[in-house]
């Protein structure tokens, strides 16, 4: 093994390719996998040990959980309880941190889940439930599916259908109240698994049904939406929030991103004075105004909005970053200079980034949408800090 420091993307790197390795060797020769998974897993220990990088123990763990994952994904002894729970066991039992069981057991559970064993996969999820907002949907859902579709597995009970109704209902109202983390515990292989977007949506809907006054189901789906890039259901999420809850900051902040994001000018602009009107005093929506006023015709909206800007007391030296960017996004190139020179003068301890922007602004060489585009996002990284508006 290599002594010394060796950057993480090297590590990275190398186990990614370690990976894809080992995944076509799984889906190739998953027969025999399935009936030498000891030898297998003691295989794939030695390749992680005879790396010549360090690799880290957090590294090293979620690489055994995504080969993991791997296996039961191609397997077909998954029916069986006794090779899942035995392949659990061998899979945690050549981690370094022996008690992080959980990636082996989601993926055991998404499988389980994926062939109708809800029961079965209810218990490998129970102890994880509670501490990650997937997980706990994932839960819900095995006894929704139970009383929704039935299973053939052992112990299911077609009496008790309403009873895995009422369990699930149960579950969630007790996940609304612990509010856990979107994606605190599932990562990797099984955070990709598009299969399991099902259930979480199916849950996530339906508790937004049973608990209109519940904030956080809809919180959870927008992060998950937003994280997906999936606007349907982001649009369908915000209408319904944005009833129920019209004096929440945060929905009105996500429908004017999308809206923004989506060059609906018109609408974003539209949603921007209704925030005004609910948060007159709060520079957030004033802000707003300014960016969305940068790719406007005109400067009618801009010079409004800057206005209201300057009376609620915004930063100088944010009102001075947006000058520049305003000038420079109008294709005003000699306004922005006389800006950036200002800006220099008033707040020398910004003259770094004044710096930077000069160099963006004046290497108009290449393309000048890219230039622009790129001033855009940082002044707007550097204004939403500035103001403190933050994502959720």
């Amino acid at each position: 093994m290599r002594e010394g420091f060796v950057p993480e993307v090297v590590v990275s790197n190398k186990l990614e390719r370690s990976r894809a390795e080992l995944f076509s060797y799984i889906e190739k020769n998953a027969e025999y996998i399935e009936n030498n998974y000891p030898v297998f897993f003691g295989k794939v220990t030695s390749i992680v040990d005879q790396m010549n990088i360090p690799v880290p123990d957090q590294a090293h763990d979620e690489f055994i959980d995504a080969v993991t994952y791997k296996v039961f994904d191609v397997t077909s002894r998954a029916n069986d309880i006794k090779f899942v729970t035995r392949l659990c066991e061998i899979a945690c039992g050549i981690k370094r941190k022996k008690e992080k069981k959980a990636g082996v057991h989601l993926a055991a559970a998404a499988k389980l889940m994926k062939i109708g064993r809800y029961l079965d996969a209810s218990v490998f999820l129970k102890p994880y439930w509670k501490h990650d907002a997937a997980v706990g949907c994932w839960y819900a859902y095995c006894f929704y599916a139970l009383y929704k579709d039935g299973s053939q597995e052992p112990g299911f009970s077609s009496s008790e259908r309403w009873n895995y109704l009422k369990r699930a209902r149960q579950h969630l109202e007790e996940l609304g109240q612990w509010k856990p983390p979107l994606h605190r515990l599932v990562k990797g292989e099984i955070k990709s698994d598009t299969w399991l977007d099902e259930p979480f949506w199916m849950m996530i809907f339906s508790a937004t049904e049973w608990f209109p006054e519940s904030r956080w189901y809809l919180q959870t789906g927008f992060a998950k939406a937003k994280a997906d890039g999936n606007d349907v259901v982001l649009a369908k999420m915000l209408q319904v929030a944005l009833v129920r809850f019209p004096d929440d900051m945060l929905f009105f902040r996500e429908a004017y991103r999308m809206r923004f994001e989506q060059a609906e000018l018109s609408d974003a602009l539209g949603l921007v004075r209704a925030m005004r009107e609910k948060f007159p005093d709060d520079l957030e929506p004033i802000y707003y105004g300014i960016r969305t006023a940068f790719y406007l015709s005109g400067d009618a909206e801009f010079n409004e909005f800057r206005r209201l800007a300057v009376e609620k007391g915004m930063a100088g030296h944010a009102l001075a970053v947006i000058d520049v960017a305003h000038a420079h996004l109008r294709g005003r190139q000699n306004q922005a200079v006389l800006c950036l020179e200002d800006m220099k003068r008033r707040y020398p301890s910004l003259r770094y980034y004044a710096d930077l922007l000069e160099f963006v602004i004046a290497d108009c060489s290449g393309t000048i949408a890219g230039s622009r585009q790129a001033v855009f996002r940082s002044v707007d990284n550097y204004c939403m800090r500035a103001i403190g508006i933050k994502d959720q």
